[in-house]
């Protein structure tokens, strides 16, 4: 039968056989987002009903979309092909078994919207006996490509994959496969699907606060309304009532009539129902803060936006008075002068993070047309006083003729449609409004003074293109969503990272027909104008940021491009480039401990005695042993550690513990003494050891193991064979350490040799143990000691 998305979708038969079949077999070499939300509810549901699933795709040519990928993280079964002879990869076949019969799919469809459901495609539908020779040549010929050529679908490689990834299509603002009717507004889009799934495992790990950091314009408060849905009292806190209005018509998108809605703020007090969106500036008071208006654990689950702002007294107040089930801080830009420590206020907790130039490659973002403008201003005669510069001297020199000249003559040479200018003081955006209402251009400002009312009327104007230009100081900087604007002009001297991230990304929210977001930025010899080259990579933290657009590592998003005048790259290149400050507060810190102790810190040290978690260290540096490497403190025996060896301390680090189990499985193997191997019997014994303690113990109370207190030696043992060890030996990234077979656990040889001869190696398994051991259970558990 042929199926050509004419009378019958693909759709439609695909979803109709995966119900019918009691196993499934699909390879395809690419999956898009568009076509997968159609199937993962099938494809769960033939899950949860226990059938088995063989799902093999590629990552050939950045086709198959992360997106897509991150919907199938708790499907098992999928894998990636790999095959470094034949790397292109082009089937599009769907195999479904049942017991007396096999339903094969050959033809052109992969799975995208357009494949299963709009487009022009061609599938041959037949059946066949499991026995056939030409169906058992289609089933051995997969089984190969399966079992040998491909590897499991991780987390950790799902993250670099979508770090790296690269969209083919930066013209379209909708993705070609999309229904043009389609229900995007109200399901989880772009950078949602993966915070989405970060946030509910951080969850599952303990946590009980984290901080999603995402490019502007990318939509972070729809992310709040999907990842609260399973959370009945629900508050949300930002600093302007635009933000706040603006964020209730996002919850009722998503919750519809299912939730009550009201605001707390300078003109109304509600307190009765399920979703508050609260002015900080309100809620923070005293008198607010009490039982009188809402106890203490009132709402289950708190978002603050613009959570840079968090470190504020106002924000202080609410956060330490509230204690919610779950607190979400959402920032585009946490590395603010003026912020403290945010990330302590979130326990560290880093869930997800989606920086400007991920945005971009993924789509997700309008690409950039940067130009950087000479300008001969000497910022060097204007005074710089408390971190920046005299505002009357400054504003002073903006606004004289020969400049203002300057930016009228490269804004008719460069500009598009819907232009934002960004000034440096309140006279300096009338002058230049002013200078461009007498040039006959279609001007407004919008000011701090300005009523919301007229503020609603200019931005109206500007959206229906009875505008040309709005300029305006820093009202647009937070919470204002045009995606309109095609033409941004930083005006003033930017040297803050926080300030032009937020002002460039104005402008890089997808619209129609718009292809690129035109940047003229006004560069001269001011402090920070050095940074720019760094800001337009996108990289918020990165050891090689480059120091001039000459330099090797100025790699622009897909799609960017910049061009500087060649005053601008002789001065960048005589300026030094600034260190993270994060990073410097984190090795002091460890020097600190360092010198507390007088001995070279060990994590578990680190755990104890540090202001940052172990977890922070890991995060930002990849593994603990390669932070000592990059400040130079590892000794003599740690330098001869082997890579393998090296790898193997990273996997320590950084496998993910949903659950306790691997704990006692690697004891099991180091605590009394390295062993190269181990029984299954051996094992459960440790396991029901470890679990006999009362802490451990509290892993197991739950409703699958209800019964685990009169457990048998051999209900330990499959316990550990089903969990840790299967882990541990069906992930590609894990074969080079661990075996598993008829019954015995080993560990790689040349590895456990290496143990053998460097008792420092096992001194450092042994500490991260101890570590993940501790921190696993007084994390998850401390709420109950």
């Amino acid at each position: 039968m042929l199926i050509s998305n004419n009378k019958v979708t693909m759709y439609e038969s695909l979803k109709n056989s995966i119900n019918l079949s009691e196993e499934i077999i699909i390879n395809v070499s690419f999956i898009r987002d568009s076509g997968l939300k159609l199937l993962i509810p099938e494809l769960k549901k033939a899950c949860s009903e226990g059938k088995s699933i063989k799902i093999l795709t590629s990552d050939y040519m950045n086709v198959t979309e992360p997106n897509a990928l991150y919907r199938l993280l708790d499907i098992p079964g999928v894998k990636i092909f790999k095959n470094p002879e034949k790397p292109s990869f082009h089937p599009k076949t769907y195999i479904f078994k049942n017991k007396n019969n096999v339903e094969i799919y050959v033809g052109s469809s992969n799975i995208s919207y357009s494949a299963l459901i709009s487009g022009v495609e061609w599938s041959y539908q037949f059946f066949g006996d499991p026995q056939n020779s030409d169906i058992n040549n289609i089933l051995t010929e997969f089984d190969e490509l399966y079992e040998k050529n491909s590897f499991e679908l991780t987390l950790d490689w799902l993250r670099k994959y979508e770090k790296n990834y690269k969209k083919k299509e930066f013209q379209n603002y909708i993705d070609p496969d999309s229904p043009k009717n389609s229900i995007e507004e109200i399901e989880p889009i772009k950078f949602q699907v993966p915070a989405l799934y970060e946030l509910s495992k951080t969850r599952e790990e303990g946590f009980n606060k984290a901080l999603v950091i995402v490019a502007t314009g990318l939509g972070k408060t729809y992310l709040s309304a999907f990842d609260s849905k399973n959370f009945d009292k629900i508050l949300f806190v930002a600093h302007r009532d635009e933000i706040l209005k603006d964020a209730q018509k996002t919850f009722e998108t998503i919750y519809s009539d299912s939730k009550s809605y009201g605001f707390f703020n300078g003109s109304a007090k509600d307190t009765k129902k399920d979703i508050i969106f609260a002015s900080v500036q309100t809620l923070s008071k005293n008198d607010y803060l009490s039982e009188d208006y809402f106890s203490k654990d009132y709402f289950d689950y708190i978002v603050v936006d613009e959570f840079h702002h968090s470190s504020a007294k106002s924000y202080s107040e609410i956060l330490n008075y509230f204690k919610p089930k779950f607190l979400l801080g959402l920032t585009a830009t946490p590395d603010r002068a003026d912020s403290g420590d945010i990330y302590k206020l979130c326990d560290y907790n880093i869930a997800y993070e989606c920086d400007l130039r991920v945005a971009i490659n993924n789509g997700w973002l309008t690409p950039f047309q940067y130009f950087g403008i000479y300008d001969d201003t000497d910022y060097s005669l204007i005074p710089w006083r408390g971190g920046k510069y005299d505002l009357e001297s400054l504003e002073n020199s903006l606004i004289v003729e020969k400049r203002v000249q300057l930016v009228l003559e490269k804004y008719l040479k460069y500009r598009k449609k819907s232009t934002i200018a960004f000034c440096a003081s309140v006279k300096h955006a009338k002058v230049m409004h002013n200078y461009f209402l007498k040039n006959k251009i279609k001007s407004a400002l919008i000011l701090g003074e300005t009523s919301i009312s007229d503020r609603q009327n200019i931005i109206k104007k500007f959206k229906d293109g009875k505008l040309d230009i709005i300029f305006t100081v820093d009202i647009f900087n937070e919470g204002i969503d045009i995606p309109c604007i095609d033409t941004v002009l930083f005006l003033r001297p930017t040297t803050s990272y926080t300030i032009f991230m937020q002002q460039l990304g104005r402008g890089l929210r997808t619209y129609p027909n718009k292809h690129h977001l035109r940047v003229l930025d006004f560069v001269g010899n001011y402090k920070g104008s050095e940074l720019k080259p760094s800001f337009l990579t996108g990289f918020r933290k990165n050891s090689n940021l480059p120091k001039s657009p000459l330099d090797e590592n100025f790699i622009l998003p897909e799609g960017c491009t910049a061009n500087f005048d060649f005053k601008i790259i002789e001065h960048f290149e005589n300026e030094e480039k600034k260190r993270d400050p994060l990073h410097q507060k984190m090795i002091q810190d460890y020097l600190n401990v360092k010198e507390y102790l007088r001995k070279t810190p060990t994590i578990m040290d680190i755990y104890t005695f540090g202001e940052y978690p172990v977890s922070l260290y890991i995060k930002e540096y990849d593994s603990w042993y390669n932070f000592l490497k990059t400040i130079n403190d590892l000794n003599e025996k740690e330098l001869q550690f082997t890579q393998k060896a090296i790898d193997f301390l990273k996997l320590l680090d950084t496998t993910k513990m949903t659950k306790s189990y691997k704990i006692p499985l690697f004891l099991s193997l180091f605590e009394v003494e390295p062993k190269q191997s181990i029984e299954l019997e051996e094992i459960g014994k440790y396991f029901k050891q470890f679990y006999d303690n009362k802490l451990h113990g509290k892993d197991l109370n739950n409703k699958i193991h209800i019964d685990w207190k009169n457990w048998e030696l051999k209900n330990f043992m499959t316990l550990a064979k089903n969990n840790p060890i299967n882990f541990l030996t069906k992930d590609e990234q894990n074969l080079e350490f661990f075996e598993y077979k008829n019954n015995i656990f080993y560990l790689n040889e040349k590895l456990y040799n290496e143990i053998q001869n460097n008792s420092t190696l096992l001194k450092n398994i042994l500490d991260r143990l101890n570590y993940r051991n501790i921190n696993y259970f007084n994390r998850k558990y401390m709420e109950d000691k």
